[in-house]
């Protein structure tokens, strides 16, 4: 998943001001993700599972609210193939979200019970993130190619 994150950083990187803030949050995001998950025998403390969950959060709410305000307003200006990739992916991508927020309530203030799911949990949340990604990534190249194609320069 890094890599391919790196391989989007470097395809993208000076696009829009927004866009490379939300990837660098991404792979601060995805850095944390594997620290968690693959980090060591014991548990996290409650800070850093905490922080991760804040961040999680802070991601989610940034894909919202800054670059998918910006894709669905290129898409409204786009009409066939752009727009239904746009309304297939974006239900996809909000079920994510779903399963984000739910993983930020459940931890955020984990018990001793609740921490027993912990390996399972990330293990779906990393699954999820991969997606997610992935289906970002479709719609920011879509977008890039519709502002390519919308040029009035000729071909």
């Amino acid at each position: 998943m890094l890599k391919k994150m790196e391989k989007t950083k470097a395809q993208l990187v000076g696009k829009h001001q927004a866009l490379d803030t939300f990837i660098d949050a991404r792979q601060r995001l995805l850095v944390e993700y594997i620290r968690l998950s693959t980090g060591s025998k014991t548990l996290p403390s409650a800070k850093e599972l905490s922080d991760f969950c804040a961040q999680l959060v802070d991601y989610v709410s940034a894909a919202h609210f800054e670059i998918y305000d910006y894709v669905m307003g290129a898409y409204e200006a786009a009409r066939g193939n752009g727009r239904t990739l746009a309304e297939r992916i974006y239900p996809r991508i909000k079920k994510g979200t779903v399963q984000a927020l739910d993983f930020h309530d459940k931890y955020t203030n984990a018990n001793d019970t609740t921490l027993l799911e912990l390996d399972k949990d990330l293990s779906q949340l990393g699954e999820m993130l991969e997606e997610r990604f992935n289906l970002e990534d479709r719609l920011v190249f879509a977008v890039s190619l519709l502002n390519y194609l919308n040029t009035s320069e000729p071909a």
